[in-house]
């Protein structure tokens, strides 16, 4: 299906905290600053040639103890502290060129300054993220402008109990109630078709130290046979489970990192996001998931 593209592999990102050089811990007046190291496949000259090579993509800042979209003028140079499960995994320095951008790609974009042998890169499920069209060749990873890498609410991959399971299932099936199955390809008409709880698929689920468990889940495309571009019934479906509670997060989003980046003693999770046919997106949420705040960039 065409629509595959969008809800499998995505590109992988490295998040950096980053400060400007320099200097030591931020004072309480300046943000922490966050971006993720990017490094794609392949090179896109109509999306945009300066993601051909590694760089760092500046995406969120705290300020004012809230979450916000980075946007206006760019620091330029910074040190960034790069994150990866928990911890700090290297250093790496950025530079704005302050070049206009060429389309919207090149949007939040500075330049790697540290040799490329120091860059740190993490290959561990990195075909799972995609821009766009363009395939991540190392996982994206989040930087941050001061050393604050550890994950206090310990976050670890898990396997869904029972109980947990079937709570997943029933906020899936409130999102998604029918199969949808066409017979043609990409002709109507769509008949809606029930679905067994074996034809949803879970992706990857996680559960921090409290108890609290992190799932993504999509339908099982196999009977559909529609083909239908950006189709929300094969969308993957993101959900917070506690206390026999669903919550739903997003959609089409693959989760990154989890991280305390402005060391309030409470982790952030960070997602990649592909929508639509010319836009990516990171998504930060906050607060136990109550808040969340994206950032994004369209092609065209």
């Amino acid at each position: 299906m065409v629509a595959s593209r969008l809800r499998h592999p995505r590109l992988a990102w490295l998040l950096i905290v980053s400060l400007p050089m320099g200097m030591g811990l931020a004072r309480a007046s300046e943000p922490i600053l966050v971006g993720v190291l990017e490094d794609l496949e392949t090179a896109n000259a109509d999306l945009s040639p300066r993601m051909a090579t590694p760089h760092v993509r500046l995406a969120f800042e705290y300020r004012g103890r809230a979450w916000r979209s980075l946007s206006g003028e760019y620091p330029s140079p910074v040190t960034w502290t790069v994150v990866f499960n928990g911890r700090a995994i290297g250093k790496i320095q950025s530079r704005s060129d302050r070049y206009p951008a060429y389309l919207g790609g090149d949007v939040g974009i500075e330049s790697i300054t540290t040799p490329a042998s120091a860059v740190p890169r993490i290959k561990l499920d990195a075909s799972n993220f995609w821009y766009t069209e363009v395939r991540a060749r190392n996982r994206p990873l989040l930087l941050v402008s001061v050393p604050h890498a550890r994950d206090p609410d310990h976050w670890k991959p898990a396997v869904l109990s029972v109980a947990e399971k079937q709570l997943a299932i029933t906020a899936f099936r409130e999102k998604v109630p029918r199969l949808e199955h066409c017979d043609q390809p990409e002709k109507q008409p769509i008949h809606q078709l029930r679905y067994s709880d074996a034809e949803i698929i879970f992706i990857k689920a996680y559960r921090s130290k409290s108890g609290e468990v992190l799932v993504g889940a999509r339908l099982n495309d196999r009977r559909s046979n529609c083909g239908f571009f950006d189709d929300p019934v094969f969308f993957d479906y993101w959900f917070v489970l506690l206390d026999a509670v669903a919550r739903f997060l997003d959609t089409q989003m693959v989760p990154m990192d989890a991280a305390d980046l402005a060391d309030t003693g409470k982790s952030v999770w960070v997602f990649q996001t592909s929508r639509g046919e010319d836009d990516d997106e990171y998504e930060l949420f906050y607060d136990d998931f109550s808040k969340e705040v994206p950032t994004g960039w369209s092609y065209h």
